[in-house]
């Protein structure tokens, strides 16, 4: 094991918690006076980064894009056929504007590929592209040579075969580019689609299933354009500092859509498909959300949430009661900055309100989607929530279980962060795991921002935070979990079943951390 890679970590002390906080805030306020005009905020250049309600009214109404579903084909031996295309193309991002944008088997973002547990499935995916990409399967359990991360490199017209028998339970997982130094570029240009997992455990009766009827899959993006429309991706010092922020929240590819909703119970499957914005979700009305899975599968029971706070990478699913509302009544969901701005939690805690704007005072709720209830109860909806769910079994761990430990550090006075230190080198492997086994990884962050923290190939539940068990909603199966600043979180991780030594990537889901090497990888033996 690399001496990077502790068995064992020590609590970070108050002093040295004081130290590393007013180290970055030395840090943010050397960044005020970067890039011209002061009042520079944590989430990128100023007041333009603060994110900008729609325009009301009817004439600016836009519907609501669905995603669209694809079962693939079923091959002579019962095996399931899904292709993809990455390409360019243009889109209309903004009501008039033609702006270049990338897409899989489209102009922007994917569709959602229907998998099913326990069946044999191939995904092709070809780069019209004229550069390197990846297609990483975010939330998938499978072997590390299909992982889809920056060892399985597609060059500009070439196509990668992944084939795989689908392990996870039911699920909404989604897949992204991972070519190490493009990701964020990649991603923030469009290219992001969805996974659905069905394992044959829900039914119509239990959850709401209609695609795109009662059954809603919402891709939540921040982005910020140049005069011309185009995607601006050109990062600033705190961008790179605290991740891409943009001042346009898009939902499917649009800016404030308006979805026609049913008189009745639905589902909404929430991705926070952001570079770096922490999101907290809410209804204008106060009306709480029933959250019945998170990203990795369902919850053992409805929880009521009267906000709920989704990191990059994160997904959950909720359930909304139009049952009893009125013709055209219109219900707003609404989107604010979670952890003072980027994740800058501070070592508060996390989602505790501290989403303020440094350029404007303010943390504004903007309105990420309205919802209308146009069209009648369909045949056959869920007549009221279920009390119980059946969640796959959480991981748990043994006696003498492994411990490992690893540091979020760095990000000082314009240092990169790291883990343990070390910056991302692909060629060198950071710990070889037995295979089959289940540890305990503690993640601790010694810096003064949240960081959101993905592990691919494995299966996880988290014991604790900061010492004390995970609430209702972060228990479970998990595959994207946030650490606070001064944070330790500690998981159980059950490792592949099988030794492989192709690696697979642990790393920080603020994209721009990620491109810059907050990232290492670890192979099974």
């Amino acid at each position: 094991m690399n001496a990077a890679l502790t068995t064992a970590g020590q609590q970070i002390d108050e002093h040295r918690r004081m130290l590393l906080l007013g180290a970055a805030g030395a840090s943010l306020a050397q960044l005020s006076g970067c890039g011209g005009g002061g009042g520079a905020s944590m989430m990128g250049q100023g007041s333009d980064t603060a994110l900008v309600e729609p325009a009301p009214g009817a004439a600016n109404e836009r519907p609501l894009p669905i995603v669209a579903q694809d079962t693939g084909t079923v091959d002579a031996s019962g095996g399931r056929q899904f292709t993809l295309t990455a390409r360019r193309g243009s889109s209309q991002l903004l009501s008039g504007v033609n702006t270049p944008t990338l897409g899989y088997n489209g102009t922007l973002l994917g569709p959602a590929l229907r998998l099913r547990t326990g069946e044999r499935t191939t995904i092709r995916v070809r780069n019209d592209l004229d550069e390197i990409t990846t297609a990483h399967w975010h939330g998938l359990v499978l072997p590390p040579d299909v992982d889809g991360g920056p060892h399985q490199p597609i060059a500009p017209g070439a196509t990668w075969e992944a084939s795989f028998t689908v392990a996870n339970s039911a699920s909404t997982c989604w897949f992204h580019p991972h070519a190490h130094g493009s990701t964020g570029r990649q991603v923030v240009s469009g290219l992001a689609g969805l996974l659905i997992v069905d394992d044959g455990s829900i039914t119509p009766a239990a959850l709401p299933d209609t695609w795109g009827v009662d059954d809603l899959a919402l891709v939540l993006q921040d982005k910020r354009f140049t005069a011309d429309g185009r995607i601006d991706y050109t990062l600033t010092a705190t961008d790179r500092l605290v991740g891409y922020a943009g001042d346009r929240l898009l939902v499917n590819g649009v800016l404030g859509p308006t979805w026609r909703a049913p008189q009745q119970w639905v589902r909404l499957r929430l991705l926070n498909g952001c570079n770096a914005r922490i999101l907290v979700l809410r209804l204008d009305d106060a009306t709480p959300m029933l959250q019945v899975a998170n990203e990795a599968g369902v919850l053992a029971a409805p929880l009521p949430r009267s906000a709920l706070t989704l990191a990059p990478g994160e997904r959950a699913e909720v359930l909304l009661n139009f049952g009893n509302a009125n013709a055209r009544q219109v219900t707003r969901l609404l989107a604010s900055t979670a952890g003072g701005g980027m994740g800058m939690g501070m070592g508060m805690g996390m989602g505790m309100g501290f989403g303020m704007d440094m350029g404007t005072g303010t943390n504004a709720e903007v309105t990420a989607l309205t919802m209308r209830v146009d069209l009648p109860r369909q045949p056959g909806a869920m007549s009221s929530p279920p009390t119980r769910l059946s969640p796959a079994p959480a991981i748990s761990v043994g006696t003498g279980a492994t411990v490992r430990t690893f540091t979020l550090d760095g990000g000082m006075m314009g240092s990169p962060f790291t883990i343990n230190g070390r910056q991302f080198d692909i060629g060198r492997v950071d710990l070889a795991v037995p295979a089959g086994r289940v540890e305990v990884w503690r993640f601790v962050n010694a810096t003064g921002m949240a960081h959101p923290m993905h592990v691919h190939g494995v299966r996880m539940s988290m014991l604790s935070r900061d010492g004390s068990s995970p609430a209702a909603h972060e228990q479970g199966l998990r595959d994207t979990f946030i650490v606070d600043a001064m944070q330790t979180i500690t998981v159980a991780v059950q490792t592949p079943p099988v030794a492989s030594s192709v690696p697979l990537m642990f790393h920080c889901h603020i994209l721009e951390h990620e491109d810059a090497g907050m990232m290492g990888q670890f192979i099974t033996a």
